[in-house]
């Protein structure tokens, strides 16, 4: 079983940078270094509207007019195209993996002193992983002042957009009227074999947990109970597309943790799947980009980020995501009014090795999903 195992991924990394003969930074190695690496970024600050765009424009051209990005992001393209049409002559170099992927290559080219990517775009626990290691500079610009207030994080990075955790179900397989109502239904013996639940899942496994016990009051013993009742009922998928793609070919009814995005845009397609009326809570995570401290094109990355945080928020909205702007025209929000929404915060995910490890635990002997 090969779960997403953030502390585990820092661990090997730390032994990559060792053996590169650079340790990983101390916060107050990296502090003392801050005012100098943070130069590449200072010809900017304090600018805004079109004297800010033409200044940054002008200086991405004399960088060579590239940008290159590192992301997880399975949307990104839209963004590039978005981005190159916005600015034509400026091309975005887009390395693209799983999250996990793209959290070890930035560690290990910081290990051997070489950055080669100038932004970042991937979800909140890698780059909180970046920010620990010091490797991320906190984007200041103006398009801050749009974005909703839990898009503006303390620890060097910001969210762009958000993902949505939802209760999804094929409509074949689930007759009308027996779609599950509560999350502890999932439990229930009659979804023997019909519930899909993601390997790599042990963030929402974390707020689904701590809302129960702190929110609603229940205790942890009814919540392992419940959860345990899920597993016994569930089959793994690997990948929240796959999973996705899954539920709407009908290999099982349930998915208790798939993207609301995922299923939006199958529904788009004609697939017969649903997830609306909402299980209550949907999960929000947020997902985000940040600066690298030590880019090769400064420019052309805050031209990036402005654009991303800006106009690129229509795009994101097109793509069935959750923008991270206040207000973006046209933009109607997927998840129903009135419904319970639940973010868990970085001081609440305090302990993730527990949280993997206990969800790891919890779907052993789990079958896997043909």
């Amino acid at each position: 079983m090969h779960h997403r195992t953030l502390p585990a991924a820092l661990l090997a990394s730390g032994l990559l940078l060792a053996a590169c003969g650079t340790p990983v930074t101390s916060g107050t190695a990296a502090d003392s270094a801050s005012s100098e690496e943070s130069a590449a970024y200072a010809p900017y600050d304090g600018l805004t509207g079109s004297d800010r765009t033409g200044k940054l424009l002008a200086a991405a051209k004399k960088e060579g007019g590239v940008l290159d990005l590192y992301t997880s992001n399975t949307d990104i393209q839209e963004l590039v195209d978005g981005f190159e049409k916005a600015y034509p002559g400026i091309k975005v170099r887009a390395f693209r993996a799983n999250s996990e992927t793209v959290l070890q290559r930035i560690l290990q080219e910081h290990g051997a002193r070489r950055t080669n990517n100038d932004v970042v775009d991937t979800n909140d626990i890698e780059l909180r992983a970046l920010q620990d290691q010091h490797v991320l500079y906190e984007y200041r610009g103006p398009a801050l002042q749009g974005l909703k207030p839990e898009a503006t994080k303390p620890d060097g990075w910001t969210a762009e957009r958000f993902n949505a955790f939802v209760v999804g179900w094929n409509t074949e397989v689930v007759p009308a009227g027996q779609e599950p109502k509560a999350f502890a239904d999932l439990a229930d013996p009659k979804w023997k074999g019909k519930v899909s639940v993601e390997i790599g899942d042990w963030d929402w496994y974390m707020a689904m947990s701590t809302y129960l016990t702190d929110k609603k009051g229940w205790s942890q013993q009814k919540v392992d109970d419940v959860f345990r009742g899920i597993a016994g009922n569930a089959r793994l998928t690997k990948g929240h597309t796959v999973q996705g793609e899954m539920l709407s070919a009908g290999q099982f009814g349930i998915a208790a943790s798939v993207y609301s995005h995922t299923l939006d845009k199958a529904v788009a397609k004609g697939a017969p799947v649903a997830w609306r009326p909402s299980v209550e809570p949907v999960i929000l995570r947020p997902n985000g980009l940040a600066l690298m401290k030590e880019p090769k094109h400064p420019a052309t990355a805050l031209l990036w980020t402005d654009w991303v945080l800006t106009a690129g928020q229509r795009i994101i909205a097109d793509s069935q995501r959750i923008p991270a702007a206040k207000d973006v025209p046209g933009y109607q929000d997927p998840i129903p009014p009135g419904t319970e929404v639940y973010s868990l915060d970085k001081s609440e995910a305090s302990d993730n090795q527990k949280w993997n490890s206990a969800y790891d635990a919890l779907l052993r002997g789990v079958p896997t999903s043909d």
